[in-house]
């Protein structure tokens, strides 16, 4: 039996993308759109639920919504990090101000992501931050 490593993936196994947003429908239809483009998902409503998952270093990739109750998704990110769990990740946010993007930077995260999201630019954002090709065939949506 093969065994999967974050950084190896196998022509058996689904690049694997965890997603932290606190709003059903948006994270409902982002799971949809990524399982219907080859990658396996895992949903959350809130960090505390993720952080008590123990999980933070199963994925390929996260996507954060910047949003999220309780602490926000760049707090979340910052406390990864500091927890040294260095998962690529992709902040969304419905908005964000200018200070927003240098501390994303600093805290490790790929992109800011506006909604709402282009699934192509998603699908691609996703692609550079795991550090590979996971497939360049177009959207489904």
């Amino acid at each position: 039996m093969l065994q999967r490593s974050r950084n190896s993936l196998t022509a058996e196994k689904k690049p694997h993308v965890c997603i932290l947003e606190d709003d059903a429908a948006v994270r409902d239809s982002l799971r949809l759109m990524l399982e219907r483009n080859g990658f396996s998902t895992r949903t959350f409503s809130s960090p505390n639920e993720f952080l008590m998952s123990r999980e933070m270093d199963a994925y390929d990739c996260l996507i954060i919504d910047f949003g999220l109750p309780g602490m926000n998704g760049l707090e979340l990110l910052e406390l990864l990090r500091a927890r040294t769990c260095w998962t690529p990740a992709i902040l969304i946010a419905a908005s964000a101000d200018a200070q927003t993007e240098p501390r994303m930077r600093k805290a490790g995260a790929s992109e800011l992501l506006m909604k709402p999201i282009a699934p192509d630019l998603l699908l691609t954002a996703i692609r550079k931050a795991a550090g590979r090709g996971l497939g360049q065939s177009a959207p489904r949506t």
